[in-house]
């Protein structure tokens, strides 16, 4: 009854649960959120995000887009064999209509899907792909 009523005040406040991934601490919890774009740059620690490692459930990672220019570059993972992605990385949703929702992803779910990397180095690149 309390995780029901907890979930309850959350959607009043407008709120919702994410999925934090820090390969820095190796950490996976849920995190709360407004959904909207300063709080994901604020719990992330980054000024531009990119959206990867899509699920076919439409859960995805949100990452820092800069994090293969710091130098040293943060810690690394793998995400079902998405990878590796470097830095803070949120689990999100997304509905109908594109907006950021809760995962489907349970914690443990992610917690079998993720291999940590530690501190490797990955060049970065960019791919231009003609639809």
């Amino acid at each position: 009854m309390i995780k029901v009523y907890f979930y309850s005040i959350i959607n009043q406040l407008n709120c919702m649960l994410l999925i934090k991934i820090d390969p820095s601490t190796q950490t996976i919890e849920a995190v709360e959120t407004n959904g909207q774009l300063n709080d994901l740059y604020r719990i992330i620690g980054c000024r531009t995000i990119d959206v990867c490692a899509r699920q076919s459930n439409g859960d995805a990672l949100t990452v820092d887009d800069e994090a293969l220019l710091d130098e040293p570059q943060p810690p690394a993972f793998m995400f079902n064999g998405y990878g590796p992605l470097h830095g803070v990385a949120l689990l999100t949703g997304c509905d109908e209509e594109g907006e950021t929702v809760e995962p489907t992803m349970s914690l443990a779910s992610v917690e079998r899907a993720i291999q940590w990397r530690g501190h490797i180095h990955t060049e970065p690149f960019m791919a231009f792909i003609a639809l």
